[in-house]
């Protein structure tokens, strides 16, 4: 151990010797997932000072009934575009990539263009994301109504990140003492988001550096008994957000209830097309999506658990053996910002 990791230790062993008790602090990020299980961050926390990570992979938290309405339409002959990432994902009726003719992007803006330029053909953009992809998936939207594409519509998933922090928070069993916010979340939303939680919060950059440093913060407000709000990452988010982006996201979405796999039903958790846009709403556009859904499926993974802070990644006993990156059972195993995923691919650094 070098020894500035030597004095990163020192220091946290400092801040967990005030505290004086276990705490449990969470990140709700999934790039933070990924950051920090490279990074071998975890090694540097004493053993009171426990970093479990949440649901801040869109991905991971996809609903079930989501991917299989996407597969759906892709087996009615709807063309469907998706990132990359979902093509993995399980659901009762597979995954969308065993599919046929399905396009994989890596913007929005790829979708409208593949509409643009095939009228002939119904384009979908099954869509998720937090806060950051909703804004572009709501220029896309306008861009659409204003070209008046008749031949373009999208299936969202969508998730509004405050709910679910505040069902943590509410969490017996998960017991947060902490979080470590999503910069990306916040350079949208703003850090005023965040005011109001039971807990502190610390608004987080993504280097190693800003992770320690934001952790280190994290542990002095507990230790002092605030519930603040601290922005550690000023370079990219202010208070009140990104003014063009929650306009864009206010004028086209409103919240609504919505599943968070692993999590279940979160109040005011996801975003859905607004009505003055709903001509673009898949799921008011075709019949197919108001068939009966099949039920969810038990797969023996607990990614609901990891998702909640309850476990960490390697405690599911089909981490590692049966669910590797490779052949992933939960949807956790499948993005890189996934929890087990991160966890997997950076084992030797945990």
């Amino acid at each position: 151990m070098s020894s500035k990791q030597e004095m990163v230790q020192h220091v946290f062993c400092g801040l967990a010797d005030k505290i004086g008790r276990p705490v449990r602090l969470m990140e709700v990020c999934g790039s933070h997932s990924f950051a920090i299980a490279k990074a071998g961050i975890r090694n540097l926390l004493p053993p009171s000072v426990q970093l479990l990570s949440g649901p801040g992979c869109p991905v991971c938290v996809s609903g079930e009934d989501f991917i299989s309405r996407s597969i759906r339409l892709v087996r009615s002959g709807i063309r469907v575009a998706v990132f990359g990432d979902l093509m993995r994902i399980p659901s009762p009726l597979g995954t969308l990539g065993a599919e046929k003719g399905l396009i994989v992007i890596y913007s929005p803006e790829e979708v409208l263009d593949y509409a643009e330029s095939h009228p002939e053909e119904q384009v979908v953009f099954s869509a998720v994301g937090f806060e950051p992809t909703v804004s572009a998936a709501a220029v896309v939207l306008e861009t659409a109504r204003k070209k008046n594409l008749k031949n373009f519509s999208m299936l969202c998933d969508f998730k509004n990140v405050r709910p679910v922090l505040d069902l943590l928070c509410a969490d017996q069993e998960t017991a947060l003492d902490g979080f470590l916010l999503p910069g990306h979340v916040a350079a949208v939303t703003g850090s005023d988001l965040f005011k109001g939680l039971p807990v502190p919060g610390v608004v987080s950059g993504f280097s190693p550096e800003n992770i320690l440093s934001s952790i280190a913060l994290l542990l002095n407000e507990i230790a002092a008994g605030r519930n603040s709000i601290l922005n550690n990452y000023p370079s990219a988010v202010v208070p009140e957000g990104n003014p063009e982006g929650l306009k864009m996201i206010k004028s086209v979405f409103e919240p609504a209830d919505g599943e968070w796999r692993g999590i279940g039903l979160v109040v005011g958790g996801n975003w859905k097309i607004g009505s003055a846009y709903g001509g673009f709403d898949a799921m008011e556009r075709f019949s197919v999506l108001q068939e009966p859904l099949p039920p969810h499926q038990d797969r023996g993974c607990r990614c609901g658990e990891v998702l909640k802070g309850r476990i960490m990644p390697d405690e599911c006993p089909l981490f590692g053996k049966i669910c590797t990156s490779e052949h992933p059972v939960g949807a956790c195993m499948v993005s890189e910002e996934g929890a087990c995923a991160a966890l997997w691919h950076n084992r030797e650094a945990v």
